[in-house]
């Protein structure tokens, strides 16, 4: 049974949406050389749509005041993130396996050095999904 979890990306104060999207993408490809057969199934990456305004979005956070979330229902401070990123794997080992890599000193260096240009992982959130259910037409 395949092994998912969600992370909840944050940008660091003083980066835009779209340089963190450019740097989360170049990201990506470093991860995936350092943790090699080891990198998940699927990486999928969806960021929340930002639009820029001069004045500040009602209920936003300091970091977002001026960069609102599209919010169709909810309040601008649901939405703080800009991305969610789901990572599929084979199973619980494969998991364990990719963490292992990551969390090994020579490789964690390399994704901290890396991430420290542009998210706040302050603010970084992973959890495992349960069950997915999908409706389709």
């Amino acid at each position: 049974m395949t092994f998912r979890v969600l992370v909840y990306a944050h940008r660091k104060p003083g980066v835009s949406p779209e340089d963190f999207k450019q740097h989360y993408e170049a990201h990506i490809d470093l991860f995936k050389r350092l943790v090699g057969e080891d990198f998940p199934l699927t990486h999928r990456r969806t960021y929340i749509e930002r639009t820029a305004s001069d004045t500040a979005a009602v209920d936003a956070s300091p970091r977002n005041a001026t960069t609102p979330a599209t919010v169709i229902l909810g309040r601008q401070s649901d939405y703080d993130f800009d991305c969610l990123a789901e990572l599929t794997f084979a199973d619980r080992a494969a998991w364990d396996a990719c963490t292992a890599k990551v969390l090994s000193p020579e490789i964690q260096a390399q994704i901290a050095a890396d991430e420290a240009k542009f998210w706040d992982s302050s603010k970084t959130g992973v959890l495992v999904i349960g069950d997915v259910t999908e409706t389709t037409k």
